[in-house]
């Protein structure tokens, strides 16, 4: 069984690219783990930009735990990327 995660994330009126741009490497460091199929998605419609993030895992389980390993106890360089993302 396949499982579907979808990340969604507001931006603030005209930052979508400049996010897109910090996600991208966010996707480099997930395709490292393993994690292959994704797709990005972009909502500019409504009253603030939505970028939505979707991915596919075999194991829910093992998804999580990797989340955990990166956020529990990040490493100087993790810990730059998570605030690299999360300035928007």
């Amino acid at each position: 069984m396949k499982y579907m995660i979808r990340e969604r994330y507001t931006c603030q009126r005209g930052k979508v690219p400049e996010y897109l741009e910090r996600l991208n490497i966010v996707v480099g460091f997930i395709q490292a783990g393993g994690l292959e199929f994704h797709k990005i998605l972009v909502d500019i419609s409504g009253p603030m930009d939505t970028v939505y993030h979707e991915f596919e895992v075999d194991d829910i389980q093992q998804c999580f735990a990797f989340q955990r390993g990166v956020y529990e106890n990040p490493d100087a360089d993790t810990q730059k990327l998570i605030d690299h993302v999360n300035i928007i």
